[in-house]
């Protein structure tokens, strides 16, 4: 008995109002990703020290929990709920246009990214610190 494979390829067509939502769910993607890295990169550069060493001063009530998968994700039915204002652009983006699996995706991509930056692959090799996506 032999094993067919079948693979099929789709190419889409979309009008300029599909064309412009598309790009529209793309910046959403964009601005969400952004935003938890740094929020990962703020957590990781206030909670660190040398590995020698050892801080001398605690300052308790500016830790706070390591930002997570789960603790990110928390988050969506928030940004969902009204628009979001981008500081550095004045733009104001309505997360409910886009699927809330998609953002999901993005959460567990900026997940995997900010991991491999920590911790490395299989064999120990960090990666570079992952770039913001403009």
């Amino acid at each position: 008995m032999s094993l067919i494979l079948l693979n099929y390829q789709y190419r889409a067509y979309p009008n300029t109002k599909q064309k412009l939502e598309l790009n529209y769910w793309r910046r959403l993607a964009q601005y969400w990703y952004n935003w938890q890295l740094g929020e990962r990169f703020q957590w990781w550069e206030q909670n660190r020290c040398p590995l020698n060493s050892c801080p001398l001063v605690c300052y308790l009530w500016e830790l706070k929990d390591n930002p997570t998968y789960y603790s990110q994700k928390k988050l969506l039915p928030e940004k969902k709920k009204d628009l979001v204002l981008v500081r550095s652009s004045g733009e104001l983006l309505d997360f409910t246009r886009l699927p809330s699996q998609t953002l999901q995706e993005v959460c567990d991509r900026t997940k995997k990214a900010f991991d491999r930056f920590i911790k490395g692959d299989k064999n120990g090799r960090r990666s570079g610190k992952p770039p913001k996506s403009y």
